[in-house]
């Protein structure tokens, strides 16, 4: 802090001693004198400057004058959160004027006036709190005398106030010649004193010293003719600078500086001297201000994710009410950008799914542990079911899709994606990675890893507590402690408020949810567990949607000794998939009819009803598809060409997933199977398939693979594999197809015979290097029996094998 211009009057010609002939002037202080060069001096007049204590940093004064010290006028560096410095700095008046009043007052107050004293300058030391100021002897007073009036007075005055402990000013006489200088040497408790001339005894400097304040310690230093003196408090070692600095005693001039304390590496050599405590620390710290400031914004996004209070779309809290007052306003808005009523109810269902729609209503406004599984085949449309029909008019939602946190490849797109799906803002990806590199620079230092960085499924856990908090604010967004007043007051808890308004509670749904996955399996666990708690705090409606039977082990072992609500889907029957396909192609001619843009006005004629009845045959009652075929007719394409191009293209899927060069060469040959077996059969038992070739070793293994890549769909009894189907009714017309078409029949058909070729190969190996081993056992008769079963095998997969090499040959001539 550098020392403010100083107050004081301009130095007076009479205050400067004429120079000597030797260049040098004499400043006199009381008894003390001090030598100073007085070239620069010279310089100053020549040039027309002022020779101020401002600019040399001496002060001047004469014979009939005297120089006293005024402590803790100012507030002082360094110390600002002391009382002192705060009442001086905000109560007290720190202009010129008031200061000079304020110093006469104290050394000649009213109540014991000093006749004919007279303030000649004051010269403030800001950066020490204090001022210099210089006092005209009057003629009836000796400078002593004055000084111990001075003194006497101002510690009198200063008393007075109700804040006198922490205001209280001193005054001591300047013995010295004190260097005023505005450098950057802020002031301590300790200070260095430095003898030019002869070295003062111990006593002799306690003696000279201890008048300033209490010493707490004195380190003599005799090689450097140096003493170091460590005070109690501040003032002591500021007036002792002040009041001494310059003074000669015993021919030895006495110069006094501050000694600059190593406070200032303290933390820095703390840092660098204990990364072990340091680091973690200071991460710790980071953390906390993080969590202050982050956590209540991510917990109001999330809740805006689940609310939509503030989003700019139909499901706007405000823009609902805004539009709920009158319907023709609702209407007409609507009308403007193109929506119809029937996408306001988000389509109609036939009449199986419609009760389902109404059960799952119900089990929502129930008051306790509503914990939903819904299962469905994939592309049995349980999406739409649950969010278009029975959650389209519920005002808070959270929708999770497992599979874009399941298929994030790196851990920063995990994060991401996981914060947009519950609506976590702000979060960082890239102080993990940071927090790695700290990791590794602490273990170099220290050999252990110090636990920093933080992993993704922490992260991720971190994300869902945080959504818990949210959660709970808007289930009890409505809640209050006592309902009435006076003696009618009733005291309503939480847990009684949330089980009468379940309405009140959000609903989470939790979408292809399956217990297994190649990479980020962990989600499902955490899903699990954190909805598992939702429910059993009673805070939330938990709906997981899945297409298997699997992910009802893990959620029994997050949530034990609880009964889940199933409720499964199925395709709808032909009569409800003809209503459906019925309804959305007539709806497209009342779109057109209204004057909205549709890309084609169907003839609805009694022929084109027919096709299309033809055409749903084969596609069946799955929704996906018939969704798609609708599409498709809607676009202009005929139902019988609508149904062509679905059936090539379901056979280009399954060609490309199951029947390709890339595809393992075993599963390849066990779905090819399949497909034979299935374009016969609506449905084949476990039994049909248990003991060919190819699916002896691990039948169920190959099934369950197969059913999870979306090639079969098997039904279950208690849990037994009982029938293998189609993924989808489609499939088996697609599996048709690729049977009737010659040349794609002749290119898979060699492609299965090849696999064959190869599977037998492989078995025969196997066989033969057990032969191998036992042609080398002397007693061959104990083995005849294993031999004779060995040479069965490879007789039979010889066969197998010409046969397929034989079907090839006549595939290649067609």
């Amino acid at each position: 802090m550098l020392l403010s211009r100083f107050a004081a009057t301009s130095v007076k010609p009479s205050h400067i001693v004429a120079l000597s002939r030797f260049g040098k002037v004499a400043l006199w202080a009381g008894a003390s004198k001090r030598f100073v060069s007085s070239e620069i001096q010279q310089k100053d007049e020549q040039a027309g400057e002022a020779s101020t204590a401002t600019a040399t940093g001496i002060i001047h004064k004469t014979e009939e004058e005297t120089l006293l010290y005024f402590d803790n006028v100012y507030p002082r560096a360094m110390s600002l959160w002391r009382p002192t410095q705060w009442y001086n700095l905000l109560l007290s008046n720190q202009s010129r004027e008031a200061v000079r009043a304020k110093i006469f007052n104290y050394a000649s107050p009213e109540s014991n006036p000093i006749h004919g004293l007279e303030l000649r300058s004051t010269i403030p030391i800001k950066r020490d709190g204090g001022v210099f100021a210089t006092f005209l002897v009057p003629p009836n007073y000796t400078k002593a005398a004055l000084n111990t009036l001075i003194q006497k007075n101002t510690e009198e005055e200063s008393s007075k106030s109700w804040f006198s402990y922490f205001t209280k000013v001193s005054v001591f006489p300047v013995k010295g010649s004190p260097w005023i200088e505005d450098l950057r040497r802020l002031p301590s408790n300790q200070i260095k004193v430095k003898f030019e001339g002869g070295f003062l005894t111990e006593e002799e400097v306690y003696a000279l010293f201890r008048r300033y304040g209490t010493i707490v310690n004195i380190f003599p230093n005799p090689q450097e003719k140096t003493y170091g003196i460590v005070y109690r408090s501040f003032r002591g070692a500021i007036c002792a600078k002040n009041c001494v600095s310059g003074m000669e005693v015993h021919n030895s001039i006495i110069h006094v500086q501050y000694k600059q304390l190593a406070q200032g590496h303290v933390i820095r050599d703390f840092f660098v001297n204990h990364t072990r405590i340091a680091v973690p620390v200071l991460l710790a710290l980071l953390s906390i201000v993080a969590v202050i400031i982050f956590d209540p914004i991510r917990e109001f996004t999330i809740e805006q994710k689940i609310t939509h209070r503030y989003s700019l779309s139909w499901d706007n809290h405000f823009l609902k009410k805004l539009l709920s007052l009158t319907s023709s306003t609702m209407s007409s808005v609507k009308h403007y950008w193109g929506i119809s009523d029937n996408q306001v109810q988000k389509r109609q269902l036939w009449e199986e799914r419609q009760e389902k729609v109404g059960d799952l209503k119900l089990w929502l406004q129930e008051n306790n542990n509503t914990f939903v599984v819904l299962r469905g085949p994939r592309g049995s449309g349980k999406h739409e079911l649950v969010m278009q029909h029975a959650l389209h008019d519920r005002p808070n939602v959270l929708y999770l899709d497992c599979d874009k946190l399941i298929k994030s490849r790196t851990d920063a797109k995990f994060l991401r994606n996981a914060a947009s799906q519950i609506g976590y803002f702000p979060i960082f990806p890239w102080v993990n990675s940071v927090t790695n590199l700290l990791d590794l620079a602490v273990q170099g230092l220290t050999g252990q890893k110090s636990g920093l960085s933080e992993s993704k499924e922490t992260q991720f856990r971190n994300m869902l507590s945080t959504a818990v908090m949210s959660i709970r604010h808007i289930a009890l967004k409505g809640y209050k402690p006592v309902i009435g007043s006076g003696d009618n007051a009733i005291t309503v808890k939480e847990e009684d408020y949330l089980q009468q308004h379940p309405e009140k509670k959000p609903v989470i749904v939790i979408d292809r949810f399956t217990n297994k996955a190649e990479m980020n399996g962990f989600v499902y666990k955490e899903l699990s567990d954190w909805a598992a708690m939702l429910v059993q705090m009673n805070l939330a409606h938990v709906i997981f949607l899945t297409e298997t039977v699997a992910p009802n082990q893990l959620l029994a072992e997050s949530l034990p000794n609880q009964v889940f609500k199933m409720m499964s889907l199925s395709d709808a029957s032909k009569k409800s998939a003809r209503s459906y396909v019925l309804a959305q192609l007539k709806e497209t001619n009342e779109e057109e009819d209204e004057g909205s843009v549709s890309p084609i006005n169907l003839d609805m004629n009694e022929k084109f009803v027919e096709e299309i009845d033809d055409s749903l045959d084969p596609i069946g009652g799955r929704m996906l598809d018939l969704q798609a075929f609708v599409r498709r007719v809607k676009s202009g394409e005929q139902p019988k060409e609508a149904l062509e191009k679905m059936v090539e293209q379901a056979s280009e899927q399954i060609t490309q997933i199951f029947l390709n060069g890339s595809a393992d060469p075993l599963r390849g040959a066990q779905a090819w199977e399949l497909i034979e077996l299935l374009s016969a059969k609506e449905s084949i038992t476990f039994r049909d398939i248990i003991y060919r070739p190819l699916f002896k070793a691990a039948p169920e293994d190959a099934l369950l693979e197969l059913e999870k890549n979306g090639l079969v769909s098997m039904k279950r009894d208690r849990g037994v594999l009982t029938d293998i189907l189609p993924a989808k009714p489609l499939f088996r017309a697609a599996f048709n197809y690729l049977l009737e078409n010659k040349d794609i029949y002749n290119v898979l058909r060699t492609s299965y015979l090849l696999r064959m070729i190869t599977f037998e190969t492989g078995r025969i190996k196997k066989w033969e290097e057990e032969l191998k081993a036992l042609s080398k056992v002397s007693d061959q008769k104990s083995f005849r029996s294993r031999l004779n079963y060995l040479g069965g095998k490879i007789e039979g997969s010889s066969a197998v094998i010409n046969n397929c090499e034989e079907e090839i040959k006549k595939l290649s001539k067609q």
